[in-house]
């Protein structure tokens, strides 16, 4: 059985919306990152296209998501789901009229089920998921290898005056439905009670960009300490290094969402 533990999601600019969602249903768990919008003026009319996209994608999966069936039905869940309750409205909203690809909303999202040795996901994008078992064995799964450090390489090599691109042509979640065919899948094997933990890119950073964790000790501090009070480390250490001269990065603090889960 999955059941909350904890969550955690804050927003990287608070004068602005956060762009981040997690949720959960019986047998079912997810993170999603909606990606900051390349244009001025929203088309959905909502703060932004990312939040809209986000805030979507989130509320139908609360009210379609269901478990059993391991990898292949959630990618079924996700096909289904972009192609009749996320699609349609933007098209609504949008009356219709042509959009050019980079202005339609897209965001990451890791998604997991319960399995019997464990749990099945699929990822898109950079969301991640940290695990401990009963065995003392942790591990990070989800996302592009090694993508934080691509982007601290490359915010490293920007000016003020240059568009924040992040690096790679990696599918993310989006309103084509074949997105969910490209989604990573895995197939994790658990000794009972485990932990888990779903991350936006934002949150991960905890290891990915700042090495402040290992995946074992991320998942120890998540259990032992809260989340809450990783969120205060995560800002601290943003704060001390609020011009990027340590970890260059495109923005001082980005939205962060974890979702800390419990396996027995």
């Amino acid at each position: 059985m999955l059941t909350l533990v904890e969550s955690l999601s804050l927003a990287g600019d608070r004068t602005k919306q956060n762009d981040d969602a997690c949720g959960q249903v019986p047998g079912v768990a997810w993170v999603i990152d909606g990606a900051t919008d390349l244009h001025d003026a929203p088309l959905t009319g909502a703060a932004s296209d990312a939040s809209w996209f986000a805030l979507a994608l989130n509320s139908a999966l609360h009210a379609h998501a269901y478990a059993g069936g391991g990898e292949r039905a959630l990618r079924i869940q996700t096909k289904r789901i972009i192609e009749r309750k996320l699609a349609p409205p933007f098209a609504d909203l949008t009356h219709g009229k042509t959009i050019e690809r980079w202005q339609s909303p897209i965001a990451s999202m890791l998604m997991l089920t319960e399995t019997r040795s464990g749990v099945d996901g699929i990822d898109l994008g950079d969301c991640r998921l940290a695990t401990l078992d009963a065995e003392g064995r942790a591990a990070l799964f989800g996302g592009p290898e090694q993508a934080a450090d691509a982007e601290t390489a490359l915010a490293a090599e920007q000016t003020d005056a240059d568009k924040p691109l992040l690096p790679g042509a990696h599918w993310t979640a989006c309103l084509d439905p074949a997105c969910a065919d490209q989604a990573r899948g895995w197939a994790i094997k658990l000794a009972r009670p485990a932990h888990l933990l779903l991350m936006t890119d934002g949150f991960s950073a905890l290891v990915d960009r700042y090495r402040a964790y290992d995946s074992a000790g991320l998942m120890r501090a998540a259990r032992d300490k809260g989340l809450q009070e990783l969120g205060r480390e995560l800002r601290a250490i943003e704060a001390a290094d609020a011009t990027g001269a340590k970890h260059p990065r495109f923005k001082q603090s980005d939205d962060a969402t974890a979702l800390l889960l419990r396996l027995t």
